[in-house]
């Protein structure tokens, strides 16, 4: 992965720098040189190592405005083709059902990138009102109609909703990892009709047992590297003929909300980029305490009581390993509350936010949070090292190795010890992995 390591021969460089700098003592005063815990540089020696240092980092491309990979390039070159064909008239970008900080600042930077580079107004789908905590970023949102509609999961709606929007000559899919997180009235009445049916995702490929995989674009853009799909938006700049300086404040801002909620600040991240990409984005004029506030603080008071109560129902294991926390009536009742305030997706990320946070807990590999569905358990999974993807694979669901989910039958159990029984299967997965 391009930025991860640097060029040995520069590293030897900037060593052989510091070396002749520690042996020059010409200009070092005896005081600071009877300092023998520390080497000691001369004002000449030190500006020989800043020159070479500032040469080092700029022959060091870390990511950001270009294509990661030969394989993000190659998909990239084929989607940007496709975008730039003159036939192209009327796009469509939609995210995902229950719309998090990342799949809205992907649709959002994805419909405002695809309206720069082709002057065309871009459809923008929101299944769900959009939460309030990103109301900022419909500031100065140029060339971009915001569709909100309600999710539906059936799909014997899609002709209706064919029938009320149209065919669109271009689709895209952001932060979607499979067609089920999809308002399937929309994919199979909007997006399977389109002529051009784009995928850009950051979650893992997965192929079933049918034979099929969860790749459903015409061409699909996935890079798990990423922390957020929203990353992914920035590598279509500079194929698109955008100089990264033209990118509107929108486009920026909607990024950086995706990279900080997906990331959890930017503290779940396991590699280099998004924390370069990040610096990419303050380079080109992103307020980061600004930005920390509106995607992750502002916290309505009646999303604080979800939060609260969140943290107040996590249990432990016998071995205190695994935290867990499930979601009951009292939380449930507060949730509602918060709903009729305009805030339902708020607590909703305010819980996935106190499950994302168990690993933090002193003693603690394992955390996640349960949540009742018909006649199942729904599992989100965080960990702290432990890769918890498989165990989130063997009950039919997927996911990063720190961050999965899944759901299991009760098959006449209770709730509860159907996650006691998950409590012991990940509690042996931790052991088996030596944590």
């Amino acid at each position: 992965m391009k930025g991860e390591y640097m060029d040995i021969n520069n590293i030897n460089g900037l060593n052989k720098v510091a070396l002749n700098a520690k042996n020059d003592k010409a200009a070092v005063k005896p005081e600071v040189a009877a300092q023998q815990d520390r080497p000691n540089y001369n004002q000449g020696s030190l500006d020989k190592m800043a020159a070479f240092n500032r040469s080092m980092v700029k022959q060091v491309s870390f990511g950001g405005w270009k294509p990661e990979s030969d394989a993000n390039a190659k998909a990239i070159k084929d989607m940007v083709k496709v975008i730039k064909d003159p036939g192209i008239e009327r796009i469509a970008v939609s995210g995902h059902q229950s719309p998090d900080g990342d799949s809205i600042g992907s649709c959002f930077a994805c419909a405002s990138m695809l309206h720069q580079a082709t002057g065309k107004t871009v459809d923008c789908f929101i299944f769900g009102p959009l939460p309030k905590r990103y109301d900022f970023l419909k500031e100065n949102l140029e060339g971009v109609n915001i569709v909100e509609t309600r999710p539906n999961g059936d799909a014997k709606f899609a002709d209706k909703m064919a029938d009320r929007h149209g065919k669109y000559d271009l689709c895209v899919s952001v932060d979607a990892s499979k067609p089920g997180m999809i308002a399937q009235d929309y994919f199979q009445g909007v997006y399977q009709r389109a002529d051009h049916k784009l995928k850009i995702d950051h979650h893992p490929y997965e192929k079933y047992e049918d034979g099929t995989d969860n790749n459903f674009g015409d061409i699909n853009l996935v890079d798990p590297s990423c922390g957020a799909a929203t990353q992914l938006m920035m590598q279509f700049a500079e194929p698109l003929g955008i100089e990264p300086k033209q990118l509107s404040k929108t486009f920026n801002n909607a990024v950086y909300t995706g990279l900080l909620t997906d990331t959890g600040g930017l503290k779940f991240s396991q590699n280099v980029l998004p924390f370069t990409d990040a610096a990419k984005l303050i380079e080109n004029g992103v307020n980061n305490r600004e930005m920390q506030h509106f995607a992750l603080g502002n916290t309505p008071q009646c999303v604080l009581k979800v939060e609260n109560l969140a943290n107040s129902k996590i249990q432990y294991s016998e071995s205190g390993k695994i935290a867990y926390m499930i979601e009951d009536k009292e939380i449930a009742d507060a949730k509602k509350a918060a709903k009729a305030e305009g805030y339902f997706q708020e607590a909703k990320d305010a819980i996935k936010g106190v499950a994302g946070s168990m690993p933090e807990i002193q003693g603690v590999e394992i955390g996640f949070k349960v949540s009742p569905w018909k006649d199942k358990a729904s599992f989100s999974i965080r960990s702290l090292h432990a890769d918890v993807s498989e165990l989130a694979r063997r009950h039919g669901g997927g996911g990063h190795e720190n961050a999965a989910a899944f759901s299991v039958d009760l098959n006449g159990r209770t709730l509860e010890q159907a996650v006691l029984d998950v409590v012991k299967e990940a509690e042996a997965e931790a052991e088996k992995q030596g944590y």
